[in-house]
């Protein structure tokens, strides 16, 4: 349904054997915040119609919660990455499976660990292995691919 809808980075793509650097990861991160910031704009602006206000800040939070925990969650396990991350030619895989997916479940938990603002900083901290908070806990890792 929404595979039309992302970047074409095929599922032949074949892992470098490097994991993600932290300057591509913040920058798919940062392509990753974008909807959430268009579609925060869009209820601001449609909420300057009287009455609706009230009822498009809930909604707001409904939608941006379903895009966080739901769509990026779902884009990266069913495509190893999200939008941002396949712009990036970056793939979440399995912690020391390469070729593999992870499920909705530690796509998930990833969500929840990049909450943290410290999630970069401890990206930044642990340099060599290049590893983040939310990899830690999702037992994933971010590795670069060709395409």
């Amino acid at each position: 349904m929404l595979d039309q809808y992302l970047p074409p980075i095929p599922d032949d793509a074949v892992p470098t054997g490097e994991r993600g650097d932290l300057v591509p990861r913040l920058v798919a991160t940062l392509i990753d915040v974008v909807p959430s910031i268009v579609i925060s704009i869009a209820f601001m602006v449609m909420s300057i119609i009287p009455f609706l206000g009230c009822i498009l800040l809930p909604l707001n939070l409904l939608v941006q919660l379903g895009y966080w925990f739901f769509f990026v969650p779902y884009c990266v396990s069913k495509n190893g990455a999200s939008i941002g991350k396949k712009m990036q030619k970056l793939r979440v895989v399995p912690l020391g499976e390469p070729a593999g997916r992870i499920g909705m479940g530690p796509a998930i938990i990833r969500q929840f660990g990049n909450l943290f603002a410290l999630n970069l900083i401890m990206l930044a901290i642990k340099g060599e292995e290049r590893i983040s908070m939310s990899d830690m806990l999702a037992k994933t890792e971010v590795i670069k691919v060709d395409r």
